[in-house]
């Protein structure tokens, strides 16, 4: 599957977990075996963060960091998940299907988050955005031209219209480098 995709998943997927909290919070808390009152603000509170998480995912052209809040959303779940198994009055059947669930969707979400951060780690470039990537529908050269050359410091010498054409395709090249873009052959067609 691809990260694009994964990632409107875990959007959608965080949107209707948290709605499924926010609508059933007595259910749920009652389930866990936590008391009533603070469970079901509890459970609220965590529904209210999965759907702004989720909402994050979904909306927002970078998401990488939404992965990551999502990871540390996890942890937090599985830690209170934990808590409820030591409560007496839990349905411990209902305990373990939550708990695997959110172990399966923590791991999911780590595989999302390592595989986002791949590119970042290896080479210190800057993620491309939706359709720049290479092998994508979009554009891979929209980017030149766009103001995101003079952000990484092609055009560092503007005015000077002497500078030879190998020099500026030198800086160019480094630019797409830096900007994580896909390398470029005579026709504009990435290799």
């Amino acid at each position: 599957m691809k990260l694009e995709r994964l990632s409107w998943a875990l959007g959608w997927a965080s949107v209707g977990i948290g709605l499924t909290e926010l609508t059933f919070p007595e259910r749920i808390s009652r389930v866990l075996g936590a008391p009533k009152r603070s469970g079901q603000m509890l459970m609220r509170s965590c529904g209210l963060r999965k759907v702004a998480n989720g909402l994050g995912l979904l909306l927002q052209p970078n998401r990488r960091e939404w992965i990551w809040a999502r990871l540390v959303g996890d942890a937090l779940d599985l830690a209170l998940l934990a808590v409820s198994f030591r409560r007496p009055r839990g349905n411990r059947a209902w305990q373990g299907a939550i708990t695997a669930g959110a172990i399966g969707w923590t791991l999911v979400d780590l595989y999302a988050a390592t595989k986002q951060s791949a590119p970042l780690l290896r080479s210190g470039a800057v993620t491309p955005s939706r359709g720049m990537e290479a092998g994508s529908s979009g554009p891979a050269e929209s980017w030149r031209g766009s103001g995101l050359a003079e952000d990484v410091g092609v055009n560092d010498r503007r005015g000077e219209e002497s500078e030879p054409p190998e020099a500026r395709q030198r800086r160019m090249d480094e630019a797409a480098r830096q900007l994580g873009l896909p390398k470029l052959d005579e026709h504009g067609s990435p290799h």
